[in-house]
């Protein structure tokens, strides 16, 4: 990693980049330690957890931004409900985060690459991404990297581009102003919004949105429902009292009732 780069990282994630800890109550022994490399070269930590009882896919889990990192989707508990729910599931670290090494703003990248390592892991079995925020809208913009291996997509709180999230976080917000002069290409290439369009194979997307998300209202989410056009077969759902990717803390019932289905296709689709 340049010094540039490094430099450039810490008004957007010096605050979480920090050293990784096991979510309390979780127990380290159900799951099993891993690691593979994105096409920067840096080392992506992630945790394998096998599915209870017989296997119907695989998923690959996309963290938000956040000190937990990968340890997100077990603190929340989604990595249980959907390993109980008979799907194997990888969780693992962004470059710069948790345990991974840093290397670039390429995030996609690193989502595509754990996608290849899960279906390298379970070649018989589909393989389907569900993403949080910072986790979900990379996953997007992964969906349109060739050789993605992702059938379907759940996508919670996705930003349709970067201005619109970081408008938040003022000190971030002009660094990528200006790094949007400086580096044009750069932020073209990381808008999720002008991505859905080009997704490949046509997969099935449900995109979900909170009604108390001040960060992704719904309205980014209709924005890339017209985006997608043709190119996926997506749905949005929007749910009532959610704050930012806490659709499953918020709402269990709902969440379990809305994602296990839409996640139980991966059975039945062609591999």
């Amino acid at each position: 990693m340049t010094a540039l780069h490094r430099l450039l990282r810490k008004p957007f994630f010096g605050r979480f980049e920090v050293p990784w800890a096991w979510p309390d109550g979780e127990d380290p022994k159900s799951w099993e330690r891993v690691s593979f490399t994105n096409p920067s070269g840096a080392h992506l930590s992630g945790l394998w957890g096998q599915a209870q009882g017989s296997a119907i896919g695989t998923l690959v889990l996309a963290h938000p931004m956040g000190k937990a990192a990968k340890g997100f989707w077990l603190k929340q508990g989604h990595a249980n409900l959907f390993r109980r729910s008979g799907f194997h599931v990888l969780v693992f670290d962004a470059n710069g985060f948790g345990e991974s090494t840093a290397s670039s703003f390429d995030y996609p990248a690193d989502i595509l690459a754990a996608g290849l390592w899960a279906q390298s892991r379970t070649p018989n079995l589909n393989v389907g991404l569900v993403g949080a925020s910072f986790g979900a809208g990379w996953g997007l913009c992964a969906l349109a990297r060739d050789g993605n291996p992702y059938k379907l997509a759940v996508l919670e709180a996705v930003f349709p581009t970067l201005p619109e999230f970081w408008k938040h976080y003022p000190a971030a917000h002009a660094v990528l102003k200006i790094s949007q002069v400086l580096w044009p290409a750069m932020e073209r290439k990381l808008r999720p919004e002008s991505e859905a369009a080009k997704v490949l194979g046509y997969p099935a997307v449900l995109l979900i949105y909170g009604d108390k998300d001040k960060f992704t209202p719904p309205d980014h989410g209709e924005r890339l429902l017209t985006a997608f056009g043709s190119a996926a077969n997506a749905q949005i759902s929007v749910l009532p009292d959610v704050d930012h990717t806490y659709a499953y803390r918020d709402a269990p019932d709902k969440y379990q009732k809305l994602v296990i289905p839409f996640l139980e296709q991966l059975q039945s689709l062609k591999n």
